[in-house]
C-alpha cells in the first residue's frame, strides 16, 4: 500500500509527462531582468565608444610661483638695527626712492651719543682753559711790553757810551723768552680749538650718517608684493625688508617639476595652475601654456633670484627641478583677469608673489589605449 508522499509524487510525474504540458512555454527570465540585461548592454557600447572617441590627459605635477617680469626684487637694509616702523604696505606701488623702512642703530646712535658727551667736555674745559691762558698771556704781553721800553731806554744809553752792550743781551735773552712763552701758549690756545672743531665735525658726520641709515629707500619702484620684516624686527645688513614686482610686466607663473617628468615638457603645451588661495573644487583651474622649458634643473640660487623667499626656494629645490615658465591665458571678462576651466573662476585677483600648484598635460590618449596592452598581455599576444 502506498503512502501520500509516493502519490502526490507519481501524480506530478503524470502531469509533467501530459502532452499538453509540452506545449507549453517556458519562463527563462523575468522582464525586470530583460531591463538590466538591456542597460548593461548599453553602458558596456557607450564605454566602448568613450574610450575610442574621447582623450584622456596625462598629466605632470609640480609647483610654481607667481611673478611679474624676471623675478622678485628685494629692499635690503643697508646696517644691523631694529624696525620702527615699515612705511609701505602690500600691493602697493611706489616709485624709486620711496621711503620704505625706518630703523633703530644703537650702535650708531651710542657712538653719537658719546662723541656729543666728549665734545661737550672738551667745549667746557676749552673755555677755562681760554680763560687762564688768556691772563697768562696779559701778563706775559705786560711784561714783554716793560722789558721792551727798559730796553729802548738802555739802548739810548748805550748810544751815549753811559752803558756797555752787555746790558742790552740780558734785556734780549728775557725779551726772547717771554715772546717764546707767549707763542707757545698761543699754540696750546689753538691746538685746544682745532680739537673741539674736529669733533664738532665728528659729531656732525654721525648725525647725518644716522639721519641716512635709519631710513631705508628703495632703489627702484615697483609693486610692493611682500613685507619680509615687522615692528621691532632685529635685522642685519642685507637682510630683506620688502619685495617688489615690476608693476608693468605681465604675470607669470615659474613652475618647478621634478627631474624626472621635466623632459616630458615641451613649449606649447596645455597646463593647469591652481593658486594656493584657490580651491579647485570650487573654482576650477586657471588655464596656461608652457612658454620654455630649462635644460638643466635650477639651481638654490636661480630658485631664490625669482621667489626671494629662503624658505620657500628651500622647498622647491628638493624636487631636483626643471624650471618651467608659464604664461597665463587672459580673459578680461573675469574678476582675475585670466582664463580658468569653470566660467569665470574665483571673484578674486590673482597676483604675483602667490604659490601655486601646476599640472602640465604633457599627453592626451585614448582610454582604450590603456586597455589594449593589459589585453594582449593577458592573451600572452605579446
Amino acid at each position: 500500500m502506498q503512502g501520500p508522499e509516493q502519490l502526490l509524487r507519481k501524480a506530478s510525474l503524470e502531469r509533467l509527462s501530459s502532452p499538453e504540458q509540452l506545449d507549453m512555454i517556458m519562463r527563462v527570465t523575468s522582464p525586470l531582468g530583460w531591463v538590466a540585461l538591456v542597460a548593461i548592454g548599453v553602458l558596456i557600447v557607450a564605454g566602448i565608444f568613450w574610450s575610442i572617441l574621447f582623450d584622456l590627459s596625462v598629466k605632470v605635477d609640480g609647483r610654481g610661483y607667481m611673478v611679474r617680469g624676471e623675478s622678485v626684487r628685494e629692499v635690503q637694509a643697508l646696517t644691523a638695527g631694529f624696525i620702527l616702523g615699515m612705511e609701505v604696505e602690500t600691493g602697493q606701488i611706489i616709485e624709486p626712492g620711496t621711503v620704505i623702512a625706518r630703523l633703530s642703530l644703537p650702535d650708531l646712535e651710542n657712538r653719537l651719543a658719546t662723541a656729543r658727551l666728549l665734545l661737550a667736555d672738551m667745549e667746557a674745559s676749552s673755555r677755562t682753559q681760554s680763560g687762564t691762558i688768556g691772563s697768562l698771556q696779559a701778563n706775559l704781553q705786560a711784561q714783554l711790553a716793560r722789558l721792551q721800553a727798559e730796553r729802548r731806554q738802555k739802548e739810548e744809553l748805550v748810544k751815549k757810551g753811559l752803558l756797555t752792550s752787555a746790558a742790552l743781551s740780558s734785556l734780549d735773552m728775557q725779551i726772547t723768552n717771554i715772546q717764546s712763552s707767549l707763542l707757545q701758549s698761543q699754540i696750546g690756545r689753538d691746538d685746544r680749538g682745532f680739537s673741539v672743531e674736529g669733533k664738532r665735525l665728528e659729531v656732525k658726520e654721525l648725525e647725518a650718517k644716522l639721519a641716512n641709515d635709519s631710513v631705508v629707500r628703495s632703489p627702484f619702484g615697483g609693486r610692493v608684493v611682500a613685507l619680509r620684516a615687522g615692528l621691532g624686527q632685529q635685522v642685519r645688513a642685507g637682510d630683506p625688508l620688502v619685495n617688489l614686482e615690476a608693476e608693468k610686466e605681465p604675470l607669470r607663473i615659474v613652475g618647478f617639476v621634478p627631474i624626472a617628468s621635466g623632459k616630458m615638457i615641451q613649449p606649447g603645451q596645455d597646463v593647469q595652475i591652481a593658486p594656493s588661495f584657490v580651491k579647485p573644487e570650487d573654482y576650477g583651474f586657471m588655464i596656461g601654456k608652457v612658454v620654455s622649458v630649462s635644460t638643466l634643473p635650477a639651481t638654490l640660487e636661480e630658485i631664490r633670484r625669482i621667489v626671494a623667499n629662503e624658505a620657500l626656494a628651500r622647498e622647491f629645490i628638493d624636487l631636483n627641478p626643471f624650471e618651467v615658465v608659464i604664461e597665463p591665458i587672459p580673459a578680461p571678462e573675469t574678476p582675475s583677469g585670466f582664463k580658468w576651466t569653470s566660467s569665470a573662476g574665483p571673484p578674486l585677483e590673482v597676483g604675483s608673489g602667490t604659490d601655486c600648484m601646476v599640472l602640465v598635460v604633457v599627453e592626451k590618449r585614448k582610454p582604450i589605449s590603456f586597455v589594449i596592452p593589459t589585453v594582449k598581455q593577458t592573451l600572452g599576444l605579446t
